[in-house]
C-alpha cells in the first residue's frame, strides 16, 4: 500500500532547513523498512539535498516577492521508491535548462543540475496556476 505525507510551508528561505530535514526524516523512514540504515546514508543525503535545492529555487524565483506564497511538498512512499512533489505558484518554468558554465565557479545556477544528478527521475509540469516539480529516487 502506498502512503503519502503532505506539508505546506511559507515560501520563505528560513523554512528551507525545515523542508530539507523533513525530507531526510521521510527518506530515513523508507530505508528503515527496506535496507539497513547504514546502507541508506547516500539515499537520505540525496533526498535532503534535492529538497533543499528545489525549495530554495522556488523561493528565490518567486514572481511576487512581496506576497507570501505557500509551498506544498508531498512525499509519496512506494515499496522501494520515494517520490516528492513540490508545488508552487510561481510563473511557468522548464527544467530543461542548459548546464551552467563551471569554469569560473559563478555563484548560483546549479540547483536543477544538482537535482537531476542526485535523483533518478525529475519532471516538471503546470497544473492550473501551479508548477509541480516531481522528483523520485529508488532504493
Amino acid at each position: 500500500m502506498n502512503k503519502s505525507i503532505t506539508i505546506t510551508l511559507p515560501g520563505e528561505i528560513k523554512f528551507v532547513r525545515f523542508a530539507s530535514q523533513t525530507a531526510a526524516s521521510v527518506a530515513t523512514l523508507l530505508i528503515s523498512e527496506n535496507i539497513p540504515e547504514s546502507e541508506g546514508t547516500q539515499f537520505v543525503h540525496d533526498f535532503e539535498l534535492a529538497i533543499c535545492e528545489a525549495f530554495t529555487n522556488s523561493v528565490k524565483h518567486a514572481v511576487k516577492r512581496d506576497t507570501l506564497q505557500m509551498l506544498t511538498i508531498t512525499f509519496e512512499f512506494e515499496p522501494r521508491q520515494l517520490t516528492v512533489c513540490l508545488r508552487d505558484t510561481n510563473g511557468p518554468f522548464t527544467i530543461e535548462t542548459p548546464t551552467p558554465e563551471i569554469t569560473d565557479y559563478p555563484p548560483g545556477g546549479y540547483g536543477l543540475m544538482i537535482i537531476r544528478k542526485v535523483m533518478d527521475g525529475v519532471t516538471c509540469h503546470r497544473d492550473g496556476d501551479s508548477n509541480i516539480l516531481r522528483m523520485s529516487k529508488s532504493l
